[in-house]
């Protein structure tokens, strides 16, 4: 089926489901792409409408087809991006669109961008076989700003000769740079769970580090100045600017809630694939955090505001003062 599917990228119809804070900005810069090379014109979907307001304030609205129903991205598109909150809704979305590509005369190439379960796309891998299609895991790294610049690095693996006609519009359109994993599918959502373990660590041992500070008096610019230099790392240093001015302000990165999805996802993934529970303690105390910051601010905060709680175990305020609850202004 891959080498039948390669037909599609001959005319490729790009579709988009999933408009959140990532899907958003990488949509945009596929509809870019569209214009600059005079293809059919982008298709979108997401559940809730008013994300569409953008994409119908934008100079090349006439460039994109607004679906109501799922189906319509895949009567519409043979190549169909998704970006999904989580494994339920992604399985609910693909039975959809897999019912869909099941009656279409074309396969269908689903790239899929969602942080899910290995186990996930592995299903998902076998059930679009299985309607003549094919499923490329594409998770990717990166926050919204690097989405917007098209400079996220994307992780593939799927079908070989899919993969590489893929690259060839994932970059430099969304992305700069790629990690190839293997036709394995499961093995590009287990990379994005281990990926995530390194922020996610980084940003428990960062909480740490600042609550020690606060306690002995150590002024937390100067310590994130510190790191700007000793772990000249972009990805890395913008979690310590957010937990050095204690703002966590909702929607401008990875929320709470998305975090404590992945950190089960990660404590789960020994266990799927090999039936064995691999030991995460730092995960594990990261996720306890997390629940209790959910606890003092919402779900909606970004993830690393794990440090209230840290902070709360140090006998400080949660909140920096003056932070309006790590909200800013």
């Amino acid at each position: 089926m891959s080498s039948s599917a390669l037909s599609v990228f001959d005319k490729p119809k790009i579709g988009y489901i999933g408009l959140g804070n990532m899907g958003s900005q990488i949509s945009k810069n596929l509809l870019k792409y569209i214009v600059e090379n005079h293809l059919d014109n982008l298709t979108i979907w997401n559940r809730s409408k008013s994300k569409y307001d953008p994409f119908k304030q934008d100079k090349n609205s006439n460039k994109v087809n607004f679906a109501e129903e799922l189906e319509e991205v895949v009567k519409e598109s043979n190549i169909i991006f998704t970006m999904l909150i989580d494994d339920d809704a992604a399985q609910g979305v693909y039975e959809n669109l897999f019912k869909a590509a099941k009656n279409k005369n074309e396969p269908v190439v689903f790239v899929d961008q969602s942080s899910l379960k290995a186990i996930t796309s592995g299903k998902l891998a076998e059930q679009a076989k299985s309607v003549g299609s094919v499923y490329i895991a594409s998770p990717v790294f990166g926050r919204p700003p690097m989405a917007e610049s098209a400079k996220l690095l994307l992780v593939l693996s799927g079908p070989k000769e899919i993969k590489e006609k893929l690259k060839s519009l994932l970059i430099p359109a969304i992305g700069n740079r790629s990690v190839d994993v293997g036709e394995d599918v499961t093995k590009a959502t287990a990379l994005k769970s281990m990926g995530n373990m390194v922020l996610i660590g980084w940003i428990q041992l960062l909480s740490e580090s600042y609550a020690l500070g606060d306690s002995i008096g150590l002024d937390p610019e100067v310590f994130n100045n510190f790191l700007e230099q000793f772990v000249p790392a972009p990805p890395l240093l913008a979690y310590s600017s957010t937990i050095s001015k204690g703002l966590f302000p909702s929607g401008g990165g990875f929320s709470v809630d998305g975090g404590l999805k992945d950190a089960r996802n990660m404590i789960s993934l020994g266990k799927d694939l090999t039936g064995k529970q691999v030991p995460l303690p730092t995960i594990e105390l990261a996720k306890k955090n997390m629940e209790r910051s959910k606890e003092l601010g919402g779900p909606s905060q970004d993830w690393s505001s794990l440090a209230v709680a840290v902070r709360e175990q140090a006998g400080l305020q949660p909140y920096r003062e003056g932070t309006n609850n790590g909200q800013g202004n």
